[in-house]
């Protein structure tokens, strides 16, 4: 049965949470209209907090804590690979390495290929940053949609979750940042829905598993918010209903959960919900009428999911989600624009370099870097993020390229485009993701069709070619021509080393496939893994073709 002490918990802490979170976007807003200020601080704070320990010791970094000008002088430009040596010593230390303050865990990046990384969570960085991020963006949310603290069942929150942890590094825990579990002190995350009974560690640790609990509890409920990291959990939360409309119409009707007894029977709930279901076009807004809002990642390669959105939440407000990573944030939303929020400048230390400018090489051979500050930059382009955080990771370049919107009030407003470096080069051709989504969006639009979902990766052959497939609301074969025709046209018109590649018989065309709407959104919720169900990114660019065989497979029903 449903434990009456989560209710109590959700009224304690309603008031005290939305206080902080208000208070959270207030410190925010005053940081963004006095961003020099507010970048001082974060950088002196590092240096305090680092300057004592045996990495800067040993390198002489802690000169810099007389004379914090020479921070981007004195400290190199990193990657992750860079600090491993120092992370493996702080695996035993838990502190004191790279940082002075306690490692409490570490934090596992996101993504199903490659050993999982290794990003110290301190309990200074919890503090001073991550829980004030989290709180400052529900902030905003509370600020436009009141409504979310309404009563108990008014939210699903999906975007973090409570999961025992199994995995440990020397004692400590290794787990995703999204995981909360358990509760470092008073002042961590601490939503009134933390004790809820969905939410909780006793919960299914599946997806699907989990997925069908929150579903369960909250299928007769006026439901007004759905916060997801990801737009893929909001189509999947769909799915699931769909694929489980037997089995939830039964336990509302029996009053159980799974089979097991729950809560009282419902029978008008059960029949409401039947007759809902039936229909093979149900929406999220026909389950719960009272949907007044989403919240998800808007930008770069989740864009694409926007008309699935728009099917399956018909008429619901949305606000983005934070652009960030297992190691930062960069931007947190303060208002109800979709793809351009302001830099997190209370958030890291941040420095920029242009796009077009080979980083990568740069960092490899160990040279000189020159960096811009957040106030050198300019609106309308595009630039490599490299970011100091208070966990001990300094000056971290992650490969991440943010494109500069706007300056307002000083700071600039950025959205995330893609990741630094080639997407593909078999023959010299260096395509990058950017040139490769422009001729997609094009070719797509050459049929008079809107770009949706789709995926591109090489195939190994003689001669080598890429291969894409695209969900389409009509896939035949006559549209795979066509579409084929118009993609490699235009990766000819984009990449003159490509076409110089195709004309003289180096390259193949470029061949596409269509496949019918949802087939691909259906392929990536089947890639889900239980250690990364909350994380998961759908990523249109892959390392291979697996994906062509297990869609087209599946394609029925294709006209010639």
């Amino acid at each position: 049965m449903d434990d009456p002490l989560w209710l109590k918990h959700w009224y304690d802490r309603r008031g005290p949470f939305e206080a902080e979170c208000r208070r959270a976007r207030d410190e925010l807003l005053v940081d963004l209209k006095q961003p020099a200020l507010a970048q001082q601080r974060v950088l002196a704070d590092v240096i305090d907090m680092s300057a004592g320990s045996v990495h800067w010791k040993e390198r002489g970094y802690d000169v810099v804590a007389d004379d914090p000008g020479r921070f981007r002088s004195v400290l190199p430009v990193m990657r992750y690979d860079d600090f491993v040596p120092e992370i493996r010593n702080e695996t035993r230390t838990k502190g004191g390495t790279l940082t002075c303050s306690p490692v409490l865990r570490w934090l596992k990046t996101s993504g199903t290929t490659g050993a999982p990384k290794l990003v110290p969570y301190t309990l200074h960085w919890l503090l001073t940053y991550r829980i004030p991020a989290m709180k400052a963006m529900w902030g905003t949310y509370l600020e436009y949609h009141p409504e979310l603290l309404a009563h108990p069942y008014a939210t699903l929150d999906t975007q973090t979750v409570r999961e025992d942890v199994y995995d440990f590094v020397h004692g400590i825990g290794h787990q995703a940042i999204s995981n909360r579990h358990p509760k470092v002190n008073s002042r961590d995350w601490n939503p009134p829905w933390y004790e809820s009974p969905w939410f909780g560690p006793g919960v299914p640790s599946s997806h699907e598993g989990r997925m069908y609990h929150r579903i369960r509890h909250l299928a007769a409920r006026d439901l007004h918010y759905i916060s997801s990291i990801n737009p893929s959990t909001l189509i999947s939360l769909r799915d699931i209903l769909a694929q489980r409309a037997d089995q939830l119409v039964s336990d509302l009707r029996a009053g159980t959960l799974e089979g097991r007894p729950y809560t009282e029977p419902d029978e008008r709930a059960a029949r409401r919900l039947a007759e809902v279901l039936r229909r093979p076009d149900f929406t999220l807004k026909d389950v719960w009428p009272s949907l007044t809002l989403y919240t998800c990642w808007l930008s770069a390669s989740a864009s694409l999911y926007a008309a699935k959105l728009d099917a399956v939440l018909p008429g619901v407000a949305k606000l983005p989600f934070m652009s960030c990573g297992t190691e930062g944030v960069t931007t947190i939303p303060v208002d109800d624009s979709l793809h351009s929020q302001p830099l997190a400048v209370s958030q890291a230390y941040f420095e920029f370099v242009p796009a077009e400018v080979p980083l990568g090489e740069l960092v490899e051979s160990g040279e000189q870097v020159e960096t811009l500050l957040f106030d050198e930059v300019e609106a309308g382009r595009d630039y490599h993020l490299i970011m100091t955080q208070g966990n001990g990771l300094y000056r971290l370049w992650t490969g991440d390229v943010y494109h500069v919107d706007r300056i307002v009030d000083g700071t600039p407003w950025v959205h995330f485009v893609h990741r630094d470096g080639i997407f593909h080069s078999f023959t010299g051709e260096k395509l990058t993701e950017s040139q490769v989504t422009g001729a997609i969006q094009r070719g797509l639009r050459s049929q008079g069709i809107d770009a949706g979902l789709y995926m591109c990766g090489p195939r190994w052959a003689e001669p080598p070619y890429y291969q894409l497939v695209a969900e389409v609301p009509e896939p035949s074969e006559q549209l795979d021509r066509a579409l084929s025709a118009a993609v490699d046209a235009a990766l000819h018109e984009i990449n003159i080393e490509y076409a110089s590649k195709r004309d003289s018989g180096r390259l193949g065309a470029l061949e596409a496939f269509t496949v019918r709407q949802d087939a691909i959104a259906a392929y990536v919720e089947s890639r889900r893994q239980g250690s990364n169900t909350t994380q998961y990114k759908y990523k249109p660019f892959q390392r291979d073709v697996d994906f062509v065989t297990a869609l087209t497979s599946r394609r029925k029903g294709v006209r010639t």
